[in-house]
C-alpha cells in the first residue's frame, strides 16, 4: 500500500522548523502587502519609511532565525500542525486583519510554552500584531488623555523661545501660526516600534530575558518620546518648519536618528555572557 508519511514531528523531512518558516514567509508577504497596498508606502510620510520598515524586518529576521534554532527537534504536535495551517489559509485573503487574527492566534498558542524558542515565537508575533493593530486601539482609549499630556510637554519645551500658548492640544505661536497635537503627532505610535525593535533584538541574540533590558527599554521609550517632542516643538516654530519637520527631509532625520539611537542603545547595553539559550 503506497502511504506519504509528511509528519513534522517524525524521521521525515518536513520538520517543525519548515512550519514555522512557512508561516513566518506568510507573515512576511502579509506584513509588505499591507505597507505598500494599504498603508501606501509610496505616498506615506518619509519617517514612516524608515522606523517602521526596520522594525518590521528586525522581526521577521527573529522569527525566521528562532525557527532555525529549532533544528530537527520535535515541539510542535499534530493539533498545532493542523491548527498553523488552517490559519494560514487566512494570509491568502486579502485582508490585513484577517493576517492579524492569524498571527495572534499562534502567538496565544505559543507565548505560554515551556519551549523558549516557541515561547519566542509568540512574544514576536504578538508585538506585530500589537504594533500592526492592538497598539492602536489601545491608542484610541488612550489618546484624550495622553495628547494633551504630550502638547504639556512640547509647550513646556518651547517656553523659553517666545510667547507660545496652549489652548488643549492646541498650541499658538507668537506669530499667529498654531499646530495641534492629533494622534499622527503622538510618540505612542513610535513607542509600539521601538518595543517591537528591543524585543526583536533581544530575541536575535538570546532567548530569555535580563533583568536589565527593562531599563533598556525604558531607555528606548524615554529616547522616543523625548525626540518626538523636540520635533513637534520644531514643528511649532513656523509654517515653513511645520512642513520641513512634518512632511519633508526633517521627518526623515527624526526617524533615522530615533532607529540609530536605539540601536545605540541596544549596543551598549549588550551582555557580554549572553546565548541563545
Amino acid at each position: 500500500m503506497f502511504q506519504i508519511n509528511v509528519r513534522p514531528w517524525g524521521g521525515s523531512k518536513l520538520r517543525d522548523r519548515h512550519v514555522m518558516l512557512a508561516f513566518t514567509g506568510c507573515v512576511a508577504f502579509s506584513t509588505s502587502w499591507q505597507r505598500i497596498v494599504v498603508d501606501g508606502i509610496g505616498t506615506g510620510s518619509l519617517d514612516q519609511i524608515f522606523s517602521v520598515g526596520a522594525g518590521e524586518a528586525a522581526a521577521l529576521f527573529a522569527l525566521c532565525l528562532l525557527a532555525t534554532r529549532m533544528r530537527n527537534d520535535t515541539l510542535l504536535s499534530r493539533v498545532d500542525v493542523l491548527i498553523i495551517s488552517v490559519l494560514g489559509l487566512a494570509f491568502a485573503l486579502p485582508s490585513p486583519k484577517g493576517s492579524s487574527l492569524a498571527m495572534l492566534a499562534v502567538a496565544l498558542m505559543f507565548v505560554a510554552r515551556q519551549d523558549p524558542r516557541l515561547t519566542s515565537i509568540g512574544q514576536i508575533l504578538l508585538a506585530l500584531v500589537s504594533y500592526h493593530y492592538i497598539g492602536r486601539i489601545i491608542f484610541d482609549l488612550f489618546a484624550p488623555h495622553v495628547l494633551p499630556l504630550e502638547t504639556i510637554a512640547v509647550s513646556t519645551i518651547l517656553t523659553p523661545f517666545g510667547n507660545f500658548s496652549r489652548d488643549g492640544v492646541l498650541i499658538n505661536g507668537p506669530d499667529g501660526h498654531s499646530i495641534y497635537v492629533d494622534a499622527g503627532c503622538s510618540a505612542f505610535h513610535n513607542i509600539t516600534i521601538a518595543t517591537l525593535i528591543w524585543l526583536a533584538l533581544i530575541k536575535i541574540e538570546r532567548l530569555r530575558f535580563f533583568r536589565s533590558d527593562w531599563l533598556v527599554l525604558t531607555a528606548m521609550i524615554g529616547t522616543t518620546l523625548m525626540l518626538n517632542t523636540i520635533r513637534i516643538a520644531l514643528m511649532a516654530q513656523s509654517p515653513t518648519m511645520l512642513e520641513y519637520w512634518h512632511e519633508g527631509a526633517g521627518a526623515a532625520i527624526v526617524s533615522v536618528t530615533m532607529l540609530a539611537a536605539m540601536l545605540a542603545i541596544s549596543l551598549l547595553s549588550r551582555q557580554p555572557t549572553a546565548t541563545i539559550a
